[in-house]
């Protein structure tokens, strides 16, 4: 009598919930720290990287950022001063390489200084100002996640 397989055992991996509609994943573990899809609300988001996979990580201490990540939210701080002194003209946008923001910001505040007496630029300033105060309160992971995997363009 030839014995029977054991029940088959999935792979290790992730649980995560999914940021945009909460259902809950099993993400495998060779796709940990990679930007992936919700196959419910298609949401980007990346799939967390566990502290037991990173070399050299223990129990004491955040594991550390990915070069990537690492790169982006380097642009962190000098996006959120920009925003917050130079908002009007758009500056954080383009140091986010979010373009077509930054575009539309320099331009309704270019135009609306002469076309609205400077109303419009006095909005925009106001929208910069408040997203610069967004990018600077926001943490390294959850700012990498918002701009650089999602591209929000505006707040």
């Amino acid at each position: 009598m030839a014995a029977s397989p054991g029940p088959s055992v999935p792979p290790p991996g992730i649980t995560v919930s999914c940021p945009h509609c909460g259902v809950a994943l099993q993400i495998p573990a060779s796709q940990a720290g990679a930007i992936c899809a919700c196959p419910v609300c298609q949401g980007k988001f990346q799939a967390p990287v566990p502290s037991a996979m990173m070399p050299g990580m223990g129990p004491g201490g955040p594991p550390p950022l990915p070069p990537h990540v690492r790169d982006f939210v380097s642009k962190k701080t000098a996006a959120g001063v920009c925003g917050i002194l130079l908002g009007g003209l758009g500056i954080h946008k383009f140091i986010l390489g979010l373009t077509s923001a930054g575009v539309i910001m320099l331009l309704v505040s270019l135009v609306g200084l002469v076309c609205t007496m400077g109303i419009s630029t006095l909005v925009m300033s106001v929208i910069g100002l408040v997203e610069g105060i967004i990018y600077l309160s926001k943490s390294d992971e959850d700012f990498y996640q918002t701009y650089a995997v999602e591209k929000r363009q505006w707040f």
